[in-house]
């Protein structure tokens, strides 16, 4: 198998996308991603990340590329739930706290670093890829904890919709808020509510 053969077989088997760092584990030069480039087999859609010519990538695929070390959270996670009906202007996008981010594009969110791994989750989105995601219970905790920050129309909505969902664990709910130290915070929520 040359090459371009390899290159092919590899964006089949990632659903239609391909990033320099595949070609560099497969020992593969990067010259024929810009041959296929030529060719218009494939696309650049931001850097290190190629498609198949005419493929959509969500912005959200993009973006776990760009920052690896990443989960969406809050309010971006709200919306995937299907937890609130605005969607998010900025992204929203939780980081060890012993990173630094500089991006006007985003919502940035720092966490200590063992609570960073907490409910975080694989998410497949409608187009295959796959994206890092905070569980519904670690999500209500976030919003729990940034509560001041957050309209309070949102807040109120997201804790009402949860406690309708068929799908929520509460047990798990309070584990989290223990971590956080926010249990007593989200009994008097759940008192009122």
């Amino acid at each position: 198998m040359n090459s371009i053969d390899n290159i092919k077989n590899i964006m089949s088997k990632n659903n239609g996308i391909l990033l320099t760092q595949d070609i560099t584990k497969n020992n593969i030069h990067r010259q024929y991603i810009k041959i296929l480039e030529k060719e218009g087999v494939i696309e650049k859609v931001a850097r290190g990340i190629y498609v198949e010519k005419g493929k959509n990538v969500s912005e959200y695929y993009i973006l776990m590329q760009k920052y690896k070390k990443c989960v969406f959270s809050h309010n971006t996670a709200l919306y995937f739930y299907d937890l609130t009906d605005r969607t998010p202007i900025n992204l929203d996008l939780t980081f060890p706290s012993n990173f630094t981010i500089h991006d006007d594009t985003i919502k940035i969110h720092y966490i200590k670093e063992e609570l960073f791994e907490l409910g975080k989750i694989d998410y497949k989105l409608e187009d295959g890829t796959i994206i890092k995601i905070y569980d519904l219970e670690r999500t209500i905790c976030d919003i729990l904890r940034d509560r001041n920050k957050i309209d309070p129309q949102i807040f109120n909505d997201t804790l009402k919709n949860y406690l309708k969902r068929k799908d929520k664990n509460l047990v798990r709910l309070y584990e989290y808020a223990k971590k956080f130290n926010i249990d007593m915070i989200l009994r008097t929520y759940m008192e009122v509510l």
